[in-house]
């Protein structure tokens, strides 16, 4: 797996070994993992027996100066927390463990499940070995060994993704900044500006309960927008409001609101789209006129 521009070197794998026994930075400790899954420096290691190590997991739960220190579920999820800022190589190491228990599994002739239960108390991976045994080029080569290796492949076409999708980031306690660089990346300056005004506003809660109104309205005049129209009486926003994207800033409750019924005006930088009316979770009329 190594080029010859990148050999790779006994002393190669004994410094990534010590720098994944060490912790450290975690960027240059991200880049080492992915490096070390690469060359697979595990069976380039030998345990306390002097033999090779039989997988990437018994390398990471083996105690130094043989393995890397981190022992049990909780040392996989640590070392995973540790990758949590570099989705792509997180991803790399979950399936270098994954093809590891489908080899072994291979091997033996028998389920993954049995190996991840044997060797290691759980089943962490064994899902992920069981697609790699149905198909290992597509799952393990080309979404796991293209990133570290740099290969150009043929991707499949990315699913489209919604808009409103939902960002999974995690965080550590002690990384504060680290998490606010991954909101950066991940989230547009509107929604970060709206998210710095619900840490510093003392009414919350009712901002939360709007934004809840908001999207309920807001699917409601999507979907007006679509062929089929909105409700069993297909009702459809006008030709040129079809362009218009209602924003939750400008948007706002029109007269006093019940307990059973909100009134909606979503509106843009141009003014009024549609009033909404609302009655719990559920919505009850769209009005596109000027009443």
């Amino acid at each position: 797996m190594a080029s010859p521009d990148n050999p790779v070197t006994e002393s190669s794998i004994e410094s990534q070994h010590e720098m994944i026994k060490q912790g450290g930075q975690i960027e240059k400790f991200a880049q080492t993992m992915a490096e070390f899954c690469k060359v697979e420096g595990w069976k380039k290691l030998n345990d306390e027996n002097g033999a090779p190590f039989k997988s990437l997991r018994h390398y990471i739960e083996a105690q130094p100066p043989f393995g890397a220190g981190y022992p049990g579920k909780a040392g996989m999820e640590k070392i995973e927390a540790y990758l949590s800022l570099t989705p792509e190589i997180k991803d790399y190491f979950q399936h270098c463990h994954a093809n590891c228990l489908f080899e072994m599994a291979k091997d033996e002739g028998i389920s993954p499940n049995v190996v991840a239960k044997r060797e290691f108390a759980d089943i962490k991976g064994a899902s992920l070995a069981r697609a790699i045994q149905e198909n290992p080029e597509e799952i393990y080569l080309e979404k796991a060994a293209a990133y570290v290796e740099g290969k150009e492949r043929v991707k499949p076409k990315p699913r489209s993704v919604s808009r409103n999708a939902p960002v999974r980031l995690s965080a550590l306690q002690n990384q504060p900044y680290a998490f606010a660089k991954r909101l950066k990346d991940s989230f547009s300056p509107e929604f970060i500006k709206s998210l710095l005004n619900g840490f510093s506003t003392d009414s919350l809660d009712d901002m939360v309960e709007f934004e809840k109104k908001f999207n309920l309205a807001l699917a409601a005049f999507n979907k007006s927008r679509q062929p089929e129209g909105w409700s069993s009486k297909n009702i459809k926003a006008p030709e040129e409001l079809l362009k218009r994207e209602p924003l939750m800033e400008k948007s706002s409750v029109i007269g006093d609101e019940s307990d059973e019924e909100t009134v909606l005006s979503l509106k843009d930088d141009e003014g009024k789209i549609v009033i909404v009316r609302l009655r719990g979770a559920s919505v009850l009329k769209l009005s596109f006129g000027d009443k």
